[in-house]
């Protein structure tokens, strides 16, 4: 059922994680930062501020009625991996899990030596 469905976009940055629940046709219902939970420094990057993140996500879940979320992840963070793994653990039913970071194939072309 399409009404009770969302999708669930994941942000990581160097500096913080970026979550964004929104219905089946893309409209925002909720958004969240590690940060905005008072989390502040390195601490946003750890995993105990990421159990704090799932659980809120569990409630807004459940208040929105939403069974099911399909997940978009973007970014390089350092704890994508261990994130990923709290989010399998909670009670959160996943449909599809997209990752659409942007990926360099050789990365940028190093400006060559001035010549005098």
């Amino acid at each position: 059922n399409w009404i009770h469905m969302g999708i669930l976009f994941l942000s990581f940055s160097s500096n913080n994680t970026h979550f964004l629940l929104t219905d089946h046709i893309g409209k925002v219902k909720f958004w969240t930062t590690a940060g905005k939970l008072g989390s502040k420094g390195i601490k946003r990057n750890l995993s105990f501020s990421s159990f704090d993140l799932v659980n809120l996500l569990e409630k807004k879940s459940q208040e929105l009625n939403y069974t099911s979320l399909h997940v978009r992840i973007k970014g390089w963070g350092r704890n994508k991996k261990s994130l990923f793994k709290i989010l399998k653990q909670s009670k959160l039913k996943f449909i599809s899990v997209i990752d659409v970071s942007t990926c360099p194939h050789n990365g940028c072309k190093i400006p060559r030596k001035r010549k005098l």
